[in-house]
């Protein structure tokens, strides 16, 4: 069977790193058949959908899959890359779809990023950066401040690629780190196939469905779409960040974890 993706389908398992033993999910037969089955558009049991059903199907769980990747509850894990600096206030970052350009830091576009650190020194010292919004990096009078450490960044989060800015400016040599989403990626055929953590497959598979009835003249089973809304709610359950809260107390610079009261 083959891989989707087979170049790069080890460093898009989720959280990265090498595939670990697990399900291989293939698109057509994991993904598309249970949700064209589920939509009452393939009605009997082992008839192999159409090549145009296919087609539609997988247009449409890449449109959904798109959609929720833009949900940081659907995100499962947090992915984490380091980029040399060349002292630059501002670098480039993305994956040209056509393979025309380069960026200045080759890797994914970030969806969104969570933290970010700038690492120098031996041994290293990490240096959190405070990611700013557009207003508050506006409102930086004087911008451009060579050789220095930087403490804040930001990402105008353009397409296909965006461009970092940091303030000051890095001494040659430094490290950016960021902490970027890790998303589900898309898919082009239905032989291309993925490893799923639990539940995701369950639910795409349901989503997907409810996407797909109306797309083909179908009514949507009121249990298929409770279905859908709780298998989601089950990932949320489980990808929602744990909120860490200043101690406030004046006695240390820590942060409280406030599940367990605990100070670090």
């Amino acid at each position: 069977m083959p891989t989707f993706n087979s170049g790069l389908f080890n460093a898009a398992v989720f959280g990265g790193g090498p595939v670990p033993p697990g399900q291989i999910v293939e698109v057509g037969r994991g993904l598309l058949y249970p949700a064209l089955r589920k939509a009452a558009v393939t009605i009997g049991p082992g008839r192999t959908p159409s090549a145009a059903q296919f087609q539609d199907a997988i247009d449409e769980l890449n449109r959904l899959i798109g959609s929720l990747n833009c949900d940081r509850l659907f995100i499962f894990s947090i992915d984490r890359e380091e980029y040399p600096l060349s002292g630059a206030k501002t670098y480039t970052i993305g994956q040209d779809p056509t393979g025309q350009s380069v960026a200045d830091l080759n890797g994914p576009r970030p969806v969104q990023i969570d933290k970010a650190n700038i690492i120098y020194s031996v041994p290293e010292i990490r240096r959190p950066l405070s990611i700013l919004t557009d207003l508050q990096w506006s409102q930086i009078r004087v911008q451009d401040l060579p050789n220095t450490i930087p403490y804040a960044l930001y990402d105008d989060y353009a397409y296909p690629f965006s461009t970092i800015y940091l303030y000051p400016q890095p001494v040659p040599g430094y490290i950016l780190e960021l902490y970027t989403w890790q998303v589900v990626p898309s898919f082009v055929t239905v032989s291309d196939a993925v490893l799923l953590p639990p539940g995701y497959e369950d639910a795409l598979v349901l989503n997907l469905a409810v996407r797909l009835a109306p797309h083909f003249q179908r009514s949507v089973d009121p249990d298929v779409r409770n279905d859908a809304q709780k298998a989601l709610m089950r990932l949320e359950s489980i990808n929602a960040p744990r909120p860490t809260l200043d101690a406030g107390c004046g006695c240390t610079k820590g942060y409280m974890n406030v599940y367990s009261g605990e100070i670090s």
